[in-house]
């Protein structure tokens, strides 16, 4: 990959991590149901503008100014990743409790943007559409952010070392590997049953 290809995905990197950061806190401050509703809200608002964009010319004109530099070529005649984006956040924390809900879409927040940056910025060794690189980094970075949030905020992620560790390998593997569904949904999903079960 080059250079370009990295610089393309900045700013969608920073709409991603910033509007994932955004969409936890609300889950995880607001009370339920409020926090469900809202997060439902967001969830039918991206899909009414990824549908109305497709559907109306004269619409996707209107918006590309704001959504085109977070968009990649290929989305402009098909449905963008904040749809499933959205109902990622929505669904972990309809189906978990706040803690597993947040904690399963810190993988989907910080390690699935290392796996594409490191992905396109040095990756060699191909696992099918993915890297090893990539993979590992998404690994590593969401390993680190776990660790981190539970020294710095103790009572956010009360699992222990080994559950964590475990969790970001589902979340690694839910990025890396073939999916029949977008991995902004596989991913969250995904870590949240896996912690659901080993956390009891």
């Amino acid at each position: 990959m080059t250079t370009a290809d990295v610089q393309r995905e900045v700013p969608r990197t920073f709409f991603h991590v910033l509007g994932g950061i955004f969409l936890a806190v609300i889950g995880y401050v607001l009370q339920s149901p409020t926090n469900k509703i809202v997060l439902g809200a967001f969830l039918l608002t991206s899909v009414s503008v990824d549908t109305a964009r497709l559907y109306s010319q004269g619409f996707n004109r209107l918006i590309q100014p704001v959504l085109g530099p977070f968009m990649r070529p290929s989305e402009a005649t098909r449905i963008t990743g904040t749809p499933a984006f959205t109902g990622g956040f929505f669904l972990v924390f309809l189906l978990f409790s706040k803690h597993v809900a947040l904690a399963s879409v810190i993988p989907l927040i910080v390690g699935d943007r290392a796996a594409v940056l490191a992905g396109k910025g040095f990756g060699r060794i191909r696992i099918g559409s993915k890297t090893l690189e990539g993979s590992l980094a998404c690994l590593l970075v969401t390993i680190f952010a776990y660790l981190f949030l539970r020294k710095m905020w103790p009572s956010l992620l009360p699992f222990g070392t080994i559950i964590l560790i475990i969790a970001a390998v589902a979340g690694t593997l839910a990025e890396m590997l073939p999916r029949p569904f977008n991995d902004n949904l596989t991913i969250p999903l995904t870590v949240g049953f896996i912690l659901a079960v080993f956390s009891g």
